[in-house]
C-alpha cells in the first residue's frame, strides 16, 4: 500500500517520511529519508557552529604583534646600517631568543626582508645554519626571532682561548662547508661569509658553528640546479676583504653583463680558512702604509688601500710565510690554495671540501699541533679590525654601490675591459673615492 504525503510508512523498524524537505543536499522534495539521522544532523552542525566560534575567539585573544610574545632585555648582539640584533626574552617560556629588529626603511624593501625569511623557511633543521622561529612587523620595524646560541662570535671566542688546535680549524671548515652545501644544493649563494657570521652554539667548545645573516643571500631556486648551475648574480655585494675576485670585477666593472655565481663562496671559505690558522688575512692592501707619499690613511674606507686590496684579490697570490706558517700541515695549505682559485671553475665545491683529506683526516684526529693564532689575534686586535673593516665595506657596498648604481645606470655599449687595469678609471670607484674623502 502506497503512503500518502505526511503520512508514516514503516518496513524493518525504521521510520520513513515522504514529506518534502528544504535541505540543499536533497535533490527533490519527497527524497526519502531517515529521520533517525536528523538528531546526528543537528548536531553535528552545532558541534561545527561552536568550532567556527570557538576558532574565531581563540584568533581574537591571541598575541598580534612581537611585544605581546617577546619583551627585549637591552642587550646589543650586532648592529648594521639598518637592523640590530639584540636579545629578547619570551612572556610565556622566560627563554631567551636573539630578534633581528629591522627598520621600514625605502633603503631596504619589504621584498628584501621577506626574500630573507623565504631562505631561512627553507633551511629549517640544517644543524649548521642559525633558525628562524617566528616573524613579526609593526609600522616601523620587521622583527625577526631566532634560536640564541651562546658561543659567540668565532674569532672573539677563538681570542679568548689559550689553545686552539688545527683539528679544531678543520672542524670549524667541516660544519662551514656542510651549511655551504645545503645552500648550493638549493641554489643560494649566502654571498657575505665572513667571521662575523660564524657563531659558535656553546662555550665550551668551538665546533659546532652556526652561518647566520642571510640578508645577501641569492634566495631560493626553485628549479633544480647541478653543483655549477646557480644563476648568474649581477649585484656587487658582500665584504670587500671576503670578495672573490669575479664578484670584484662586478663591483668595479663598468659592464652590465659582468656577473658570478656561487662559488664565490668558496673563495670566502677559503679566506676564512686562512685566518683560522693564521690569525690574519691573505690579502690587506694597505697601500697607504707603504708610501708615504698618499698621505695619512682614512682607515677601512680609503679609496687607495681599497684599490690595492682589489688588486691583491684579482692577482690572487696566496703567500704562507715560511716562520709564521711552520706548524701549519701542507694539507691545510694544499685545501687553502685550491679554494683560493682565481678561475672560479678551478675552486673546490663544498662537497669536495668535506672529501678533502686534510679536513677528513685532521676531524678523525686524537692529537693535533697547536696554532699560534690566539696570540696572533690578541697581539694585532685582529679580531675587531676585521669586524671594522667587514662593517666598513658592508654599509659601503649595501648602501653606496646599489643606490648609486640605481640612480646613476651605465649606457649600453660595448663591455670595457674587466683587468685590473681599469680599476682607477671606473666611474663607479671614482664616485667611491669622492664619497670616501
Amino acid at each position: 500500500m502506497e503512503a500518502t504525503p505526511g503520512e508514516k510508512a514503516s518496513g524493518d523498524g525504521v521510520e520513513i517520511s515522504l514529506a518534502p524537505v528544504d535541505s540543499s543536499e536533497d535533490a527533490d522534495a519527497g527524497v526519502l529519508r531517515d529521520k533517525t539521522n536528523d538528531a546526528g544532523r543537528k548536531e553535528a552542525k552545532e558541534a561545527a557552529k561552536k568550532n567556527r566560534r570557538r576558532k574565531k575567539t581563540t584568533a581574537s585573544l591571541g598575541p598580534t604583534c612581537f611585544q605581546d610574545m617577546y619583551r627585549l632585555t637591552g642587550e646589543v648582539l650586532g648592529s648594521g646600517a639598518y637592523a640590530s640584533v639584540q636579545t629578547c626574552v619570551s612572556t610565556l617560556t622566560d627563554m631567551e631568543f636573539a630578534v633581528k629588529v629591522i627598520e621600514k626603511t625605502p633603503a631596504h624593501p619589504r621584498a628584501r626582508v621577506f626574500r630573507e625569511v623565504e631562505t631561512f623557511h627553507h633551511c629549517q633543521g640544517q644543524p649548521n645554519i642559525i633558525q628562524l622561529l617566528e616573524m613579526f612587523e609593526d609600522e616601523k620595524y620587521y622583527y625577526l626571532v631566532f634560536e640564541k646560541v651562546v658561543g659567540g662570535q668565532l674569532l672573539t671566542r677563538i681570542q679568548e682561548r689559550k689553545r686552539f688546535t688545527e683539528r679544531e680549524a678543520a672542524e670549524v671548515t667541516r660544519d662551514l662547508a656542510t651549511a655551504l652545501k645545503f645552500l648550493h644544493k638549493k641554489g643560494i649563494a649566502h654571498r657575505d661569509l665572513k667571521p662575523e657570521n660564524i657563531l659558535c652554539v656553546s662555550r665550551s667548545s668551538l665546533s659546532p658553528v652556526k652561518l647566520c645573516d642571510l640578508d645577501l643571500g641569492s634566495g631560493v631556486r626553485f628549479s633544480p640546479v647541478g653543483p655549477l648551475s646557480t644563476p648568474r648574480l649581477n649585484s656587487p655585494v658582500g665584504s670587500a676583504e671576503f670578495m672573490a675576485p669575479e664578484v670584484v670585477d662586478v663591483f668595479v666593472s663598468d659592464c652590465p653583463t659582468a656577473s658570478y655565481d656561487k662559488r664565490c663562496d668558496m673563495w670566502s671559505l677559503g679566506v676564512v680558512v686562512y685566518i683560522l690558522l693564521s690569525g690574519y688575512p691573505p690579502f690587506w692592501g694597505r697601500s697607504c702604509q707603504e708610501d708615504p707619499r698618499n698621505g695619512p690613511c682614512i682607515g677601512a674606507d680609503c679609496p687607495l688601500c681599497r684599490v690595492s686590496l682589489f688588486q691583491e684579490i684579482c692577482d690572487g697570490k696566496v703567500v704562507f710565510d715560511e716562520l709564521e706558517w711552520c706548524a701549519v700541515s701542507d694539507l691545510a695549505k694544499d685545501l687553502i690554495y685550491r679554494l683560493l682559485r682565481v678561475d672560479p671553475e678551478e675552486r673546490l665545491m663544498a662537497e669536495e671540501v668535506l672529501c678533502h683529506p686534510w679536513v677528513v683526516k685532521m676531524c678523525a684526529a686524537e692529537t693535533s699541533n697547536l696554532l699560534d693564532t690566539p696570540n696572533v689575534i690578541n697581539k694585532n686586535n685582529s679580531a675587531s679590525e676585521l669586524s671594522s673593516m667587514a662593517d666598513s665595506a658592508m654599509t659601503l657596498n649595501r648602501v653606496l654601490v646599489q643606490q648609486l648604481s640605481l640612480c646613476d645606470p651605465q649606457p649600453t655599449g660595448a663591455c670595457p675591459d674587466l683587468s685590473l687595469s681599469s680599476v682607477q678609471s671606473s666611474t663607479l670607484l671614482q664616485r667611491r673615492t669622492t664619497k670616501a674623502v
